[in-house]
């Protein structure tokens, strides 16, 4: 006889793996586009910033984005190629990881590389993290911590040095920056949230749809009453 779907259509445990696996494939179609765009913002940075003198920090601040760039743009090709024998949990980790080290580099753009004379180039710098943080916020809402670990590190140091440090101490200015930080993160994971929701029910309706369709095959194989059977 056809067989029950069960009240959540899939066992909680395999529900959650198949959710992460979901958001993981989601970060890894998103990660491409965002680690290269991140190495296109760091080389324009540096001809920017540049105008005022270009620096050894300058070059050394490139260096390391070309590489966190290739490291990102790495771990896609590992992942769609299968290269590394891990689970998605791994894989989502190391996405995490790169997104953090993305983070640092721009925290440095925010406090080492800051310029230090008011004027267009403090307006590019701070609107160069503002977008790389806020408008990450959906590429990376798949996976909870993909987005923070990358918006932390460049929004915290950033706005401490900028508000506390670089001319001085304005509180009310800092604490104001503190709050839009804090509201991005909570979007951020609100929008993660939404993501996980969506995916759990995608799965519950694909599970349903693969046990209705067992269940047609059951039916049509049925042979149906033989000749001999009594009809009503």
């Amino acid at each position: 006889m056809p067989h029950p779907i069960p009240p959540g259509g899939i066992a909680p445990t395999v529900l959650a793996h198949d959710v992460e696996t979901l958001q993981v494939a989601e970060i890894y179609r998103n990660l491409p586009l965002g680690a290269g765009a991140a190495l296109l913002g760091t080389v324009l940075c540096v001809f920017v910033l540049a105008e005022a003198g270009l620096h050894a920090r300058h070059v050394v601040w490139l260096g390391y984005g070309i590489i966190v760039a290739i490291f990102r743009l790495g771990l896609c090709w590992a992942y769609r190629d299968g290269a590394m024998a891990i689970d998605s949990h791994d894989w989502g980790r190391l996405a995490v990881f790169g997104n953090l080290l993305a983070g640092i580099q721009w925290g440095l753009l925010g406090t080492w590389l800051f310029p230090g004379e008011p004027g267009h180039l403090q307006s590019f710098v701070i609107m160069v993290i503002t977008c790389y943080v806020g408008g990450s916020i959906t590429a990376y809402a798949p996976l909870r911590w993909a987005h923070p670990a990358l918006s932390i590190p460049a929004a915290v140091p950033s706005t401490v040095y900028i508000f506390f440090i670089d001319s001085g101490s304005h509180p009310v200015s800092g604490f104001m920056a503190f709050f839009f930080v804090g509201m991005v993160l909570f979007y951020a994971f609100r929008e993660t949230q939404a993501v996980a929701e969506r995916l759990r029910a995608d799965t519950r309706i694909r599970q349903k749809l693969r046990d209705l369709e067992a269940d047609a095959r059951l039916i049509h194989g049925f042979p149906g009453p033989g000749p001999g059977a009594r009809r009503y």
